[in-house]
Parts: C-alpha cells; sequence; structure tokens
C-alpha cells in the first residue's frame, strides 16, 4: 500500500494515502509496531530528491499522523 503513495499516480496516491490514515487510527498499540516497520521505510523513501513535491508532501502527513498516534513506539 505504501508502495503506490510512493510510487503511483495522484489518484491512486489519494485513495491509498486515506486507507493507510484509517488502518493506522484502528491499530492498537501491540500491533501498530509491526505496521509501522512494514510501511515506515517506503514512506521515508518518499523523501529522495528525484519525488515530487506531493509525493514528499503525503509522506510527511502520513508519517507525522504515526508520530503523533505511537510517539512511544518511535
Amino acid at each position: 500500500m505504501a508502495d503506490i503513495v510512493v510510487k503511483g499516480e495522484k489518484d491512486t496516491r489519494d485513495i491509498f494515502s486515506l486507507a493507510i490514515r484509517a488502518i493506522t487510527s484502528e491499530f492498537n498499540e501491540d500491533n501498530a509496531s509491526y505496521m509501522i516497520k512494514a510501511i515506515y521505510p517506503t514512506l521515508f523513501s518518499g523523501f529522495d530528491k528525484g519525488k515530487s513535491e506531493e509525493v514528499r508532501e503525503e509522506c510527511l502527513d502520513i508519517l507525522g499522523e504515526i508520530f503523533r498516534r505511537y510517539p512511544l513506539l518511535l
């Protein structure tokens, strides 16, 4: 799912970013660590120089929400 946010087209990126946000809000802290380990590296790769500003912003928004929701896990 995070791959599509980083590499997908704008329409699909918007849909999948909303899905990731919805999923992250439903996890408890026990399961959130697995989810974070799975999507964090991919979302972090969205900050590469070759990525558009929209991709960087979307990745930053999602990671910001994860950091706010699960600060103790990070």
